[in-house]
Order: structure tokens, then sequence, then C-alpha cells
């Protein structure tokens, strides 16, 4: 992963060239905005459930997105809910001129008590989505940095490259959307009296119209996780589904 330089928070969004790379297809849209979550949807908030693929043993997941506007800018925030529909993860992105970028995020964990405590989660590289035109030649960069309670010594770096591979199609609800493939690199850094790394490849795939769709993460030649959007419906038929009521949800 390429770690050289750092974006500014509430910046227009920018690329790390890569030197060389094979020609890959290209997309001919000038603007791929309408391929990441559809803000104008989400005003009223959405939630998206997804499920494995690879291993029907794996937990589904869910997050809740809503987008909401102020008078200079418009954002878009997600919560993250785990099978016991406990908070894991909170995000704020800002849309500027060319992108999305990472604004606020956090993470929960519980503390030696057993009461959940948020972490705040320091942003180095706000990067999230592009809608500049899909180009092969360019790579988008991210990183953030945390610590958490139960080992606040050791400090966790997670860094992420994604770049344009192909367009393709994706069928969801029966329907087939146009669909952009990116492939992804992560490294997991953990900084503890010495360094450990953790580098693996991935691919995601984002649908016109609906957003994130489809990923891979091939974090070892035997640890592949695949998941993919199931459905989409709203907090309430959450809660309505599984007799629940969930705190904390984002605004």
């Amino acid at each position: 992963c390429q770690i050289d330089t750092i974006m500014p928070d509430r910046s227009p969004l920018f690329f790390l060239p890569i030197a060389a790379l094979l020609l890959l297809a290209s997309c001919k849209e000038s603007s791929i905005e309408s391929y990441y979550y559809p803000l104008d949807e989400l005003r009223e908030g959405l939630v998206y459930e997804y499920r494995s693929t690879a291993d029907t043993l794996d937990p589904p997941f869910y997050w809740y997105y809503r987008s909401h506007e102020t008078d200079t800018a418009t954002f878009l925030t997600g919560m993250y809910y785990d099978l016991n529909f406990t908070p894991f993860q909170f995000v704020r992105e800002e849309r500027v001129s060319n992108g999305m970028l990472l604004a606020d995020y956090y993470l929960y964990e519980n503390d030696s008590t057993g009461k959940q405590v948020q972490i705040p989660v320091e942003i180095e590289g706000g990067n999230i989505f592009s809608f500049e035109p899909a180009d092969p030649k360019k790579v988008l960069y991210s990183k953030v940095r945390f610590s958490t309670p139960s080992d606040p010594d050791a400090v966790i770096s997670l860094i992420k490259n994604r770049q344009f591979r192909s367009d393709t199609t994706y069928t969801y609800g029966g329907k087939t959307y146009d669909a952009l493939v990116f492939y992804v690199r992560e490294l997991i850094d953990v900084n503890d009296e010495g360094h450990v790394e953790q580098e693996f490849d991935g691919l995601e795939i984002y649908a016109k119209g609906l957003g994130l769709v489809y990923f891979r993460k091939d974090v070892s030649a035997t640890f592949i996780t695949e998941y993919e959007l199931a459905d989409r419906y709203s907090m309430e038929e959450l809660e309505k589904k599984f007799k629940v009521k969930l705190e904390g949800k984002p605004g």
C-alpha cells in the first residue's frame, strides 16, 4: 500500500498515481457518482443487509445509512450493527465536489465493566469514493488510525487502496444493474513494541443506484470473506423483524 501522502479533511479527493499498469477496460461515464450510495434516496434512512456468499455459517451484518443536508454540505451517516444488533462502527461522510470524504469515524468496544464505549478514530487519509471517471491508472487512498481501551499501547493503522478494474453488471432483487468492479489492497499495521503487518487483496462491486453490493477479502490462501447485499429496508422493519429496539441510530 502507498502511504506517503495524506489527504486533509474537507478537501477535494486526490489519487496516488502508480508507475505502471496493464491497460484495463475503462468507464465512459464522465461521473460515477450514481454508483455510490444514493444520497437522495437515503434521506429517510435505509438498512443495508449483507450476507455471506462463501460460508453460510458467517453471520450477516447491517449498515443503517441516512443522508442529511446542512447549509454548507451534504452528509451520509452510517451505523454498523452486528448479528446481535450491537453497534460496532459509526461513520459520517461529506460529499465534496468530486467524491465522498470521511469526516468522522468511531468504533465501539466494551470496557472492563462491560459498558460499551466509543473509540475515536484518527483520519489521516479520508478518501472514500471518487466521482471522477473510473480510471485504472489511478489509485484511491485512505488511512485511519486508532487505539482501543483493551490495549491502549497498541496503535492500529488501516490503509486501503482502491483501483478501478472493469465495468460489469450485477443482479439484485431480480433486476440487473450496471456496475463497476474495483480491486482493493488493504494493510493492517499494529505498532506495539514493534510492527506487525498484514496485507491482503480483495474486490468490491458498486451497482448503479444501489452502492456497494458485493465485496471479497482474500485474507489468506485459506481464509476468504465474501459478502453481498441481500436486502434493503427501513429501520422500523429491522426492529420489527428482530423484535428489538436498536439504540444509537445516527440522525
